[in-house]
């Protein structure tokens, strides 16, 4: 079995696409002095979503521990932006979670927010395939998203794209308003996952709980 490629090599960024309207965004990993563009995306994202996300993003800290923070080989935060200089804006984010060492390095988890603006254009879909090029760069086998068990639209797509529910953990989040919720563990294989996409053409409008 060859070895997984090295998941810091960004060569290939930035990466320009086509979304659905004709509009253009650039690909890339986040950077440090992305802080404020992320603060402000998620300051777009309805009150109503930002209480199901595992951290409060209203707090300019949260984002700002984020950037300062940044461990690609652990966590490798993929932006699209649109606009240019000044105007640049984050329009979706995208996380693929890992692990170099351990029992688990064949896993990755992926988290997903898209700006209300640009659902329904194709960006939802080419932030995940972007995800599953840099989780196959990495050698992974499975993946992993887990969802509050009251996210119907994420649970329902989630379906879709042949995921499996693999364990619920009761109780298991806690929202900003102390109230307690279950989370569901979703799993796919990678082989499984491009067939599906491949099949499917799918505007990934949902969170998975950043």
């Amino acid at each position: 079995m060859s070895e997984p490629a090295d998941l810091m090599d960004f060569h290939e960024y930035p990466k320009t696409v086509t979304i659905g309207d004709g509009q253009k965004v650039t690909l890339r990993p986040m950077r440090a002095d992305d802080r404020d563009r992320l603060f402000a995306f998620f300051k777009r994202i309805p009150a109503e979503e930002r209480r199901a996300f595992k951290h409060d993003v209203s707090q300019r800290e949260v984002i700002t521990n984020w950037c300062r923070a940044l461990d690609y080989d652990r966590v490798l935060p993929i932006l699209a932006l649109s606009g240019e200089g000044d105007k640049e804006r984050v329009v979706a984010d995208g996380t693929l979670h890992t692990e170099r060492h351990g029992w688990d390095t064949h896993v990755a988890r992926l988290r997903l927010t898209v700006d209300p603006e640009l659902r329904k254009r194709g960006l939802g879909q080419v932030m995940l395939r972007e995800l599953y090029h840099r989780a196959s760069l990495r050698g992974i086998e499975k993946v992993q998203v887990e969802v509050r068990a009251d996210n119907a639209h994420a649970i329902s797509l989630l379906q879709k794209l042949g995921y499996k529910q693999e364990a619920v953990f009761v109780h298991h989040a806690l929202d900003l308003e102390g109230k307690k919720h279950d989370v569901i563990i979703f799993y796919n294989d990678m082989n499984e996952l491009w067939q599906k996409m491949a099949d499917l053409n799918i505007d990934s409008d949902f969170f998975l709980i950043p």
